[in-house]
């Protein structure tokens, strides 16, 4: 019998240095803060990284979602197809979100005009409108829809946006057991990074509308590890992320191709 052709391009190990000490403290951090009160903590993916080549993606991940597996070099037992899943919807949403951050900051500055020329009438109509946040698809919203997000926006500042991929993008065609997918999109110093989970946390643990802490000293492993452990909220986390994947100090995995899977996953293909 004929092996069944692999049609998806899974990640690979990019760079094997990885602290364990570092990735720990940012696990049980982000557990803590997802965690809500007298309840178990969601499962969770975050990650960040950064363009390669033309279609490759470089990302550090943080699992603690039942059944995700770290990507391997080997084509043998497992494969990490759950973390294949949000690294190639990061990419794709990256762009998507990164153009919505800037739509909050246009419907800011128009209040703020409209408030100075004591407008506030046209305020009141422009507010209730909310004409910059994305709208569902066309199977949550009946048939006002919009043309290219795959997500709702429930919250966001600055700096970070909560939101909930809906099922126009279908991730259970690929990943049976996901039932509901929040993400948050974090921008900081011209890097981002996202987190996925199953369950809405305590939005009190996010740090909506407050100014992260910036890392002052040299972001050595050391001081990324007192960071993390001090973090109030997970825009911090967030950062301890980034600064970790910038200096290669997690496990790094490389996805070659990853718009092969984001078809798959946009277009409902057949896997």
């Amino acid at each position: 019998m004929a092996k069944k052709k692999k049609i998806l391009m899974m990640p690979v190990i990019h760079s094997k240095f990885n602290d364990k000490n570092l990735e720990d403290i940012l696990i049980n951090k982000s557990r803590t803060l997802l965690t809500e009160q007298k309840g178990a903590p969601p499962s969770f993916i975050f990650l960040s990284g950064s363009f390669f080549d033309v279609k490759g993606f470089v990302y550090t991940g943080l699992r603690a979602w039942k059944g995700a597996v770290k990507p391997t070099n080997s084509d043998e037992g497992r494969r990490p197809l759950l973390e294949a899943t949000f690294a190639s919807l990061s990419v794709y949403l990256s762009s998507l979100l990164a153009l919505q951050a800037d739509f909050f900051f246009a419907y800011d500055e128009i209040k703020d005009i409209l408030l100075e020329k004591k407008r506030e009438d046209l305020w009141t109509i422009v507010s209730e409108k909310l004409p910059f946040i994305s709208l569902p698809p066309k199977e949550m919203y009946g048939s006002q829809s919009s043309p290219i997000s795959p997500y709702f926006v429930i919250e966001q500042d600055d700096e970070l946006i909560l939101g909930e991929i809906y099922p126009s993008a279908y991730l259970t065609k690929v990943i049976s057991n996901i039932k509901t997918r929040f993400f948050v999109f974090f921008q900081y110093q011209g890097y981002s990074a996202f987190g996925f989970f199953d369950a809405l946390p305590d939005r009190a643990n996010f740090g909506f509308e407050e100014k992260a802490r910036e890392i002052d000293a040299e972001p050595t492993s050391d001081n990324l590890q007192k960071y993390a452990t001090n973090a109030k909220n997970l825009k911090e986390v967030l950062i301890a992320l980034i600064e970790s994947h910038n200096n290669a100090y997690l496990g790094q995995y490389l996805i070659e191709d990853y718009e092969l899977l984001l078809n798959k996953l946009l277009e409902s293909e057949e896997l």
